[in-house]
């Protein structure tokens, strides 16, 4: 009996040891005690730190670069630009041929910048072309042209410094035209065409003061087809005539831009 009391001390001893050592030998090897996990989670990467997802929490200083962008450009961006401008505008093939060149050719302007590099312009125009050729004789033509158009500055602050001066962008839009001829004989009266057209070229923007002056030159490509562009009546007038009205308007403008 002795001997049986020993040994069946000895063993629960050892089974109370072997109870309480579990927990430790389990969590040793990255598990708790009751069968989770105390690796590193799919949000934490090898250094502890947590990792951004769109299932990981809001972190008060984990902007991202667009937001950084974002940013920088209500700090030192422009919004909105007012501007003045003047130029000469002329046409290409018959319309060439037929009209003569319009100066001065006057450019009133609104822009909206969505960010460093695009901004969105409204443009009016207006120009005054002449013409003599019969069977309407002496005519004045004013070309009104109301555009959207889109700029798309290019990324130069890798380049040298006259190139990030002088600013260079493209242009493309849309707009509606609308050409009124003012016969200067009476019989005859005025007569007016309007149609859609398309628009593209470039420019360059020079600062004058950053974030309030600029000037602006651009030189843009009208097309547009009037519904007497094929109109064939002075094909037969003195100096051998004109086939017909179609040609592209090329505006050429130098315009004073206020920002702020």
């Amino acid at each position: 009996m002795p001997a049986f009391t020993f040994i069946s001390k000895k063993l629960g001893s050892l089974l109370v040891v072997l109870f309480l050592a579990m927990p430790f030998s389990a969590m040793a090897q990255g598990s708790t005690p009751y069968g989770g996990s105390n690796q590193v989670s799919d949000d934490e990467n090898s250094t502890g730190h947590a990792l951004s997802g769109p299932f990981s929490d809001f972190g008060e200083f984990s902007a991202s670069e667009d937001e950084e962008s974002d940013e920088k450009f209500f700090q030192s961006g422009r919004f909105f630009g007012v501007g003045l401008g003047i130029g000469i505008t002329t046409a290409t093939g018959n319309a060439g041929r037929l009209y003569k060149p319009g100066f001065p050719a006057i450019d009133f302007r609104l822009n909206y910048w969505f960010d460093f590099f695009v901004a969105l312009q409204l443009n009016v125009k207006n120009s005054v072309h002449i013409y003599d050729a019969q069977p309407d004789g002496k005519t004045n033509t004013n070309l009104f042209r109301l555009l959207g158009q889109i700029k798309v500055f290019l990324d130069t602050k890798d380049l040298s410094a006259p190139l990030s001066f002088i600013g260079p962008n493209l242009i493309v839009g849309c707009g509606m035209y609308r050409r009124t001829d003012n016969f200067q004989s009476i019989d005859n009266g005025t007569q007016t065409a309007s149609a859609f057209g398309l628009n593209f070229g470039g420019g360059l923007e020079l600062t004058i003061k950053p974030k309030k002056f600029y000037l602006n030159l651009e030189s843009i490509v009208n097309v547009v087809t009037f519904r007497d562009a094929f109109d064939d009546r002075f094909s037969k007038a003195p100096g051998g005539g004109v086939a017909d009205r179609r040609g592209y308007w090329i505006d050429t403008v130098a315009a004073f831009t206020w920002t702020w």
